[in-house]
């Protein structure tokens, strides 16, 4: 059952490199609505390029983390009284827990499978939220961010990279999980009202956040992990208008999904596989909607 104070598009496109390989889409991606709450799971996860089955290990992944985090959730009562003690100490510890339990349960999937672990690699970004709070937490790259009260976008998720600058991190690194306080495992909570919030694979980056910024005085580059308002205040509008006009939810991901495909030059261009996540907090909110 879907809750009347969220409205969510979600999407994960095959990209134009893969194709030409002959390659599946290896990006997945989900959102759960958690039946008689205002709470709302999200999950992205991106397969290793040159990982014969991180399809597998994507979809694997974005399904047992939703189930697991809900079942998190509701074994702290927390979808009743999240105010009560889920803080950014504790979100930080569930989440590493819950992500270790994740590794070892795709071990065991590859062990069904018969593959090779590494075969499965695939990053991992995961938020929970109610309106009144976002949680997230990651391995890997990909972006994250949310939308304040004062409609202003902020970043919730540090691309977690490899011990060298262009290696990129996955869920079956041995880099992560020696302790919690590992910079390799990434977590964010922020404890205010929010009232959007989205998620991405890589491959739509360069669409949707400012990463890549030239510092004259260091002579170098960096990355300002800054999410471009003039891309999602439109796209946040529009969930709002399909929100007041009904659409149903294939619906709204079949649009999204031509959206994220060639919804701009930068989505044309790009040739790796594309996932994005928003979800739209609604409750009052009408009138931006119609603005």
């Amino acid at each position: 059952m879907k809750t009347e104070k969220w409205i969510s598009a979600w999407c994960s496109i095959i990209g134009s490199s893969h194709i030409l390989e002959g390659l599946p889409c290896q990006d997945s991606s989900k959102v759960e609505y958690i039946l008689d709450s205002d709470f709302v799971i999200a999950v992205i996860s991106d397969g290793a390029g040159s990982c014969a089955n991180s399809q597998i290990g994507s979809a694997f992944l974005v399904d047992r983390a939703i189930e697991k985090m809900a079942t998190t959730f509701k074994l702290n009562d927390w979808f009743q009284n999240f105010d009560l003690d889920l803080n950014q100490e504790k979100w930080r510890n569930e989440a590493f827990i819950l992500f270790t339990e994740l590794k070892e349960e795709l071990k065991l999937k590859a062990v069904e499978l018969e593959f090779d672990f590494k075969s499965l690699s695939a990053t991992l970004i995961i938020a929970v939220s109610n309106g009144n709070f976002i949680a997230c937490a990651n391995v890997g790259d990909g972006r994250a961010a949310f939308r304040n009260l004062e409609s202003k976008w902020f970043p919730m998720v540090i691309p977690t990279k490899g011990e060298e600058a262009n290696q990129t991190l996955f869920i079956t690194s041995d880099l992560w999980d020696n302790n919690i306080d590992s910079e390799y495992f990434g977590s964010y909570f922020y404890s205010n009202p929010i009232t959007a919030f989205t998620l991405l694979s890589d491959g739509c980056e360069r669409a949707s956040f400012e990463i890549l910024k030239y510092n004259e005085k260091e002579d170098k580059y960096f990355d300002p992990n800054k999410p471009f308002e003039p891309f999602f205040e439109p796209n946040y509008l529009n969930l709002l208008k399909l929100k007041e006009a009904n659409v149903d939810q294939m619906k709204i991901n079949e649009l999204w999904g031509a959206f994220i495909e060639k919804g701009n030059p930068k989505l044309i261009s790009e040739t790796d596989d594309k996932s994005m996540i928003l979800s739209v907090f609604f409750a009052d909110q009408t009138d931006e909607a119609k603005g």
